[in-house]
Protein backbone atom coordinates (compact mmCIF):
# COMPACT_ATOMS: atom_id res chain seq x y z
CA UNK A 1 0.00 0.00 0.00
CA UNK A 2 1.43 3.33 -1.07
CA UNK A 3 1.84 6.22 1.40
CA UNK A 4 -0.99 8.05 -0.38
CA UNK A 5 -3.33 5.09 0.13
CA UNK A 6 -2.37 4.79 3.82
CA UNK A 7 -3.06 8.50 4.36
CA UNK A 8 -6.45 8.21 2.65
CA UNK A 9 -7.34 5.18 4.77
CA UNK A 10 -6.33 6.98 8.01
CA UNK A 11 -8.36 10.05 7.04
CA UNK A 12 -11.39 7.84 6.38
CA UNK A 13 -11.05 6.23 9.84
CA UNK A 14 -10.73 9.65 11.49
CA UNK A 15 -13.83 10.91 9.69
CA UNK A 16 -15.79 7.82 10.74
CA UNK A 17 -14.69 8.25 14.39
CA UNK A 18 -15.78 11.91 14.36
CA UNK A 19 -19.16 10.93 12.99
CA UNK A 20 -19.61 8.32 15.75
CA UNK A 21 -18.66 10.89 18.41
CA UNK A 22 -21.11 13.40 16.95
CA UNK A 23 -23.90 10.81 16.95
CA UNK A 24 -23.08 9.91 20.57
CA UNK A 25 -23.13 13.57 21.66
CA UNK A 26 -26.48 14.17 19.96
CA UNK A 27 -27.89 11.04 21.60
CA UNK A 28 -26.70 12.07 25.09
CA UNK A 29 -28.02 15.64 24.70
CA UNK A 30 -31.31 14.27 23.49
CA UNK A 31 -31.54 12.02 26.53
CA UNK A 32 -30.76 14.86 28.92
CA UNK A 33 -33.33 17.06 27.20
CA UNK A 34 -35.97 14.36 27.60
CA UNK A 35 -35.19 13.90 31.28
CA UNK A 36 -35.43 17.67 31.85
CA UNK A 37 -38.74 17.81 30.04
CA UNK A 38 -40.33 14.82 31.71
CA UNK A 39 -38.87 15.30 35.21
CA UNK A 40 -38.26 19.00 35.85
CA UNK A 41 -38.60 18.52 39.61
CA UNK A 42 -35.29 16.64 39.65
CA UNK A 43 -33.41 19.79 38.76
CA UNK A 44 -35.59 22.46 40.35
CA UNK A 45 -34.25 24.02 43.52
CA UNK A 46 -36.87 23.73 46.23
CA UNK A 47 -37.91 26.99 47.83
CA UNK A 48 -37.07 27.09 51.51
CA UNK A 49 -40.21 27.95 53.46
CA UNK A 50 -40.48 29.25 57.01
CA UNK A 51 -40.95 26.60 59.65
CA UNK A 52 -41.65 28.93 62.54
CA UNK A 53 -45.17 29.66 63.74
CA UNK A 54 -45.27 33.44 63.75
CA UNK A 55 -42.36 34.65 61.64
CA UNK A 56 -41.09 34.91 58.07
CA UNK A 57 -37.58 34.07 59.24
CA UNK A 58 -36.17 30.63 59.97
CA UNK A 59 -34.38 30.61 63.31
CA UNK A 60 -33.02 27.79 65.43
CA UNK A 61 -33.45 27.70 69.19
CA UNK A 62 -32.37 25.15 71.76
CA UNK A 63 -35.69 23.94 73.14
CA UNK A 64 -36.25 22.03 76.37
CA UNK A 65 -37.34 18.35 76.44
CA UNK A 66 -41.08 17.71 76.14
CA UNK A 67 -42.83 16.64 79.34
CA UNK A 68 -46.56 15.96 78.97
CA UNK A 69 -46.82 15.20 82.71
CA UNK A 70 -45.26 18.52 83.72
CA UNK A 71 -46.59 20.11 86.90
CA UNK A 72 -45.87 23.79 86.26
CA UNK A 73 -46.30 24.62 89.95
CA UNK A 74 -43.48 22.25 90.88
CA UNK A 75 -40.87 24.36 89.12
CA UNK A 76 -39.32 26.62 91.79
CA UNK A 77 -38.11 29.22 89.31
CA UNK A 78 -41.48 29.46 87.57
CA UNK A 79 -43.27 29.89 90.90
CA UNK A 80 -41.25 33.07 91.48
CA UNK A 81 -42.08 34.61 88.10
CA UNK A 82 -44.93 37.08 87.49
CA UNK A 83 -47.77 34.87 86.28
CA UNK A 84 -50.59 37.43 86.42
CA UNK A 85 -52.31 38.68 83.28
CA UNK A 86 -51.95 42.41 82.71
CA UNK A 87 -54.66 44.19 80.75
CA UNK A 88 -53.84 47.53 79.13
CA UNK A 89 -56.58 49.79 77.78
CA UNK A 90 -55.39 53.23 76.77
CA UNK A 91 -53.16 54.77 79.46
CA UNK A 92 -54.33 52.35 82.17
CA UNK A 93 -52.92 48.91 82.92
CA UNK A 94 -54.65 46.48 85.28
CA UNK A 95 -53.05 43.47 86.95
CA UNK A 96 -55.71 40.76 87.18
CA UNK A 97 -54.78 39.03 90.42
CA UNK A 98 -58.14 37.64 91.52
CA UNK A 99 -59.23 35.77 88.37
CA UNK A 100 -62.05 38.30 87.93
CA UNK A 101 -61.46 38.74 84.20
CA UNK A 102 -65.16 39.25 83.43
CA UNK A 103 -65.27 42.70 85.01
CA UNK A 104 -63.07 43.93 82.13
CA UNK A 105 -65.43 42.62 79.44
CA UNK A 106 -65.98 39.49 77.33
CA UNK A 107 -62.68 39.68 75.43
CA UNK A 108 -60.56 39.88 78.57
CA UNK A 109 -62.62 37.10 80.14
CA UNK A 110 -61.84 35.02 77.06
CA UNK A 111 -58.11 35.67 77.39
CA UNK A 112 -58.20 34.54 81.01
CA UNK A 113 -59.62 31.20 79.89
CA UNK A 114 -57.27 31.08 76.89
CA UNK A 115 -54.07 31.41 78.91
CA UNK A 116 -55.20 28.94 81.57
CA UNK A 117 -55.82 26.40 78.79
CA UNK A 118 -52.34 26.93 77.35
CA UNK A 119 -50.71 26.60 80.77
CA UNK A 120 -52.59 23.32 81.37
CA UNK A 121 -51.58 21.98 77.95
CA UNK A 122 -55.22 21.24 77.05
CA UNK A 123 -54.75 21.03 73.30
CA UNK A 124 -58.23 19.82 72.37
CA UNK A 125 -59.87 22.62 74.33
CA UNK A 126 -57.42 25.14 72.87
CA UNK A 127 -58.42 24.15 69.34
CA UNK A 128 -62.03 25.14 70.06
CA UNK A 129 -61.08 28.79 70.64
CA UNK A 130 -60.91 29.71 66.95
CA UNK A 131 -63.38 30.62 64.20
CA UNK A 132 -63.93 28.63 61.03
CA UNK A 133 -62.38 31.53 59.15
CA UNK A 134 -59.16 31.14 61.17
CA UNK A 135 -58.89 27.48 60.22
CA UNK A 136 -59.08 28.32 56.52
CA UNK A 137 -55.41 29.29 56.70
CA UNK A 138 -54.26 27.57 59.90
CA UNK A 139 -54.23 24.02 61.20
CA UNK A 140 -55.29 22.88 64.68
CA UNK A 141 -52.53 21.86 67.05
CA UNK A 142 -51.80 18.15 67.28
CA UNK A 143 -50.50 18.33 70.82
CA UNK A 144 -48.52 20.49 73.22
CA UNK A 145 -47.59 19.91 76.87
CA UNK A 146 -48.25 22.35 79.76
CA UNK A 147 -46.65 25.73 79.09
CA UNK A 148 -45.04 27.89 81.78
CA UNK A 149 -46.34 31.28 80.65
CA UNK A 150 -45.51 34.49 82.48
CA UNK A 151 -45.15 38.26 81.91
CA UNK A 152 -48.50 38.14 80.09
CA UNK A 153 -49.71 41.44 78.66
CA UNK A 154 -52.84 42.01 76.56
CA UNK A 155 -53.27 45.51 75.16
CA UNK A 156 -56.65 46.42 73.70
CA UNK A 157 -56.28 48.40 70.48
CA UNK A 158 -59.89 48.71 69.40
CA UNK A 159 -63.45 47.44 69.74
CA UNK A 160 -65.78 47.65 66.73
CA UNK A 161 -69.51 46.93 66.76
CA UNK A 162 -70.45 45.44 63.39
CA UNK A 163 -73.69 45.73 61.45
CA UNK A 164 -74.44 42.03 61.96
CA UNK A 165 -74.51 42.59 65.74
CA UNK A 166 -71.10 40.99 66.26
CA UNK A 167 -68.15 42.76 67.88
CA UNK A 168 -64.54 42.74 66.67
CA UNK A 169 -61.71 43.27 69.16
CA UNK A 170 -58.07 43.96 68.30
CA UNK A 171 -55.29 43.27 70.80
CA UNK A 172 -51.52 43.23 71.04
CA UNK A 173 -50.50 40.17 73.05
CA UNK A 174 -47.13 39.22 74.49
CA UNK A 175 -45.89 36.66 76.99
CA UNK A 176 -42.81 34.62 77.82
CA UNK A 177 -42.44 30.86 78.15
CA UNK A 178 -40.15 29.48 80.83
CA UNK A 179 -38.27 26.42 79.52
CA UNK A 180 -39.90 26.58 76.10
CA UNK A 181 -40.27 23.18 74.41
CA UNK A 182 -41.04 24.66 70.98
CA UNK A 183 -44.31 22.73 70.72
CA UNK A 184 -46.64 25.67 71.33
CA UNK A 185 -44.36 28.46 70.11
CA UNK A 186 -41.25 27.67 68.08
CA UNK A 187 -40.60 31.24 66.99
CA UNK A 188 -39.29 32.47 70.35
CA UNK A 189 -36.57 31.31 72.70
CA UNK A 190 -37.14 30.45 76.35
CA UNK A 191 -37.81 33.50 78.53
CA UNK A 192 -38.19 35.83 75.55
CA UNK A 193 -41.25 37.34 73.92
CA UNK A 194 -42.62 38.80 70.72
CA UNK A 195 -45.73 40.91 70.30
CA UNK A 196 -48.53 39.24 68.32
CA UNK A 197 -51.65 40.83 66.87
CA UNK A 198 -54.96 39.14 67.76
CA UNK A 199 -58.41 39.75 66.34
CA UNK A 200 -61.33 38.34 68.32
CA UNK A 201 -64.96 38.04 67.25
CA UNK A 202 -67.83 38.14 69.73
CA UNK A 203 -70.94 36.64 68.14
CA UNK A 204 -74.54 37.65 68.81
CA UNK A 205 -74.77 35.05 71.58
CA UNK A 206 -71.78 36.56 73.39
CA UNK A 207 -69.29 33.83 72.51
CA UNK A 208 -65.77 35.10 71.83
CA UNK A 209 -63.36 33.32 69.45
CA UNK A 210 -60.03 34.15 67.82
CA UNK A 211 -60.38 35.04 64.15
CA UNK A 212 -56.79 36.02 63.43
CA UNK A 213 -53.29 35.88 64.90
CA UNK A 214 -50.49 37.70 63.11
CA UNK A 215 -46.99 38.95 63.82
CA UNK A 216 -45.33 42.30 63.33
CA UNK A 217 -42.58 42.25 60.71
Amino acid sequence: MTPEQQAAKAAKKTKKKKMLIAILVVTVLGGVSWVLTENPQLFRKEEQKPTSMYSDEIKTFLFYPIDHDLDVNADPVYRELDRYVYYKNGPETFAITDDDYARHGPAVEFFGMYFKTVIRGSTKTYNTYFTENYYKTNKPYDDFPPQMLYDILIEQLSMTENEDKTVTYAFNVSYKIHKNTGTFRNDIDSDSSKVLYYELIEDRDGRVLIDRIDYYK
